[in-house]
């Protein structure tokens, strides 16, 4: 009788569950052709602090235009006196005074479009910028990764496989193995339809050196109006009569008011000492993972049982 005949007779007579039991596995090398992962979402990722080191700015600009500009001037007006008369020894000189606020008045100047021909070598240096609780979101991407090697894989209490495998014409009491090494093997593909677990939890992420090469930049423009205040050192009159002393003192302030501001035709470059990242949370979900042409090199099963 053949093998295949001997093979169809036991199928015929026998129907047992078995289970094996393996102590122990290594992989001692995993060669992976490519790993197709069709989505991965990431996200909402988090990020304790944001901390940007040594920051260098740089812009020129063909012109800037200031659109719909006002000025209003403010003037503070007060009136000071002083009375001094002077007495005789052992009695106290006469030295009274107040100051008065007589209001403030003011007027607008309309200006209208003021442009600033040819902004150049606008030059910035932030020693230090940190953003507290930043949270963003990224969408699904899909990767693929070539010639994965994965090193030194163990596995404990395997069971093959889970629920029993089924070996018709054939009983088993039990088998036990030892010492068995598998010098190679090789899978065609595999698909893994969903990867998941915990955040992962980084507590620290540096980024140092970043330089951002000359950019060109059309059109730059703002989207609220912009208020400039200034507050002046005005004009003190006033005389002095040796008794009597009069001075008028008048505040002038300015407020600007810019109702859109256009840079057009700038180039910036800037460059970044160090980024740091703290405390970043990354949330992760894998889904439709294939991996091809699978080469194992040398698995270790000290000891087997199927019972």
């Amino acid at each position: 009788m053949r093998a295949d005949q001997a093979l169809d007779f036991f199928q015929e007579q026998v129907e047992g569950n078995v289970l094996a039991k393996v102590p122990q596995l290594s992989v001692n090398q995993a060669n992976l052709q490519s790993v197709s992962i069709g989505q991965v979402g990431l996200g909402p990722i988090s990020v304790g602090s944001l901390v940007l080191n040594n920051i260098d700015f740089s812009m020129s600009a063909a012109q800037g235009v200031l659109q719909n500009m006002s000025v209003t001037v403010t003037l503070r007006i007060s009136v000071e006196w002083h009375v001094h008369i002077p007495l005789p020894d052992g009695i106290p000189d006469i030295d009274v005074g107040d100051t008065y606020n007589l209001g403030s008045f003011g007027f607008s100047l309309p200006v209208g479009n003021v442009v600033i021909p040819g902004l150049n070598n606008l030059n910035f240096h932030i020693p230090s910028l940190t953003a507290q609780n930043l949270a963003v979101s990224a969408s699904p991407v899909s990767l693929q990764l070539g010639k994965v090697v994965a090193e030194q894989v163990h596995a404990a209490d395997v069971t093959l496989p889970a629920n029993g495998f089924t070996i018709a014409g054939l009983s088993l009491t039990s088998l036990t193995g030892s010492g068995i090494g598998i010098p190679a093997a090789t899978v065609g593909h595999a698909t893994v339809q969903h990867i998941h677990g915990d955040p992962v939890q980084v507590p620290s992420f540096t980024l140092g050196g970043l330089q951002l090469p000359a950019a060109q930049i059309p059109v730059i423009s703002s989207s609220t109006p912009l208020d400039i205040p200034a507050n002046l050192q005005g004009p003190s009159p006033g005389f002095d009569a040796g008794i009597l002393r009069v001075v008028i003192h008048i505040v002038p302030s300015v407020l600007t008011h810019i109702d859109h501001l256009e840079i057009s035709g700038a180039t910036a470059s800037a460059s970044v000492g160090q980024i740091v990242l703290h405390d970043v949370t990354l949330p992760y979900d894998a889904l439709n993972l294939t991996l091809s042409q699978i080469g194992i090199d040398t698995v270790q099963i000290p000891s087997f049982t199927v019972a």
